[in-house]
């Protein structure tokens, strides 16, 4: 079973204050979510197994300065939850200091109890 320590890792979480790490253990904020990414390696009806919610910049068009915050609610397959984890920290690397800019990521239990031994052994 993978650790939070080890999933971090895995997902490249740092240590950061915009990052919140939850594990849903029973699985049931998954059931029927997929991968957002489309045509994932994992194919359809795959759940997913991680939840990524994050607060996305808005920039004005004529002024490009940031106006307003969109919650982004996504679901990801492991291998694209990194990617995905890494562009809402590097869109919201600027606002850091913004109490309302925040990245919620949930780990399906399931999978760190199920699907990745090989990576704890890692």
């Amino acid at each position: 079973m993978l650790t939070e320590t080890q999933a971090r890792t895995l997902l490249g979480i740092p240590a950061d204050n915009r990052v919140t790490f939850e594990t849903d253990w029973d699985g049931s904020d998954f059931v029927e979510t997929e991968c957002h990414e489309g045509e994932c390696r994992h194919g359809d009806r795959v759940t997913a197994s991680v939840h990524i919610d994050w607060t996305k910049p808005g920039y004005d068009e004529d002024t490009d300065a940031p106006n307003s915050l969109h919650l982004q609610e996504l679901a990801f397959c492991i291998d694209h939850a990194r990617a995905e984890i890494a562009t809402a920290l590097d869109e919201t690397a600027p606002f850091a200091h913004d109490d309302d800019v925040y990245i919620k990521v949930v780990v399906n239990g399931w999978y760190l109890r199920y699907a990745a031994p090989t990576l704890a052994a890692a």
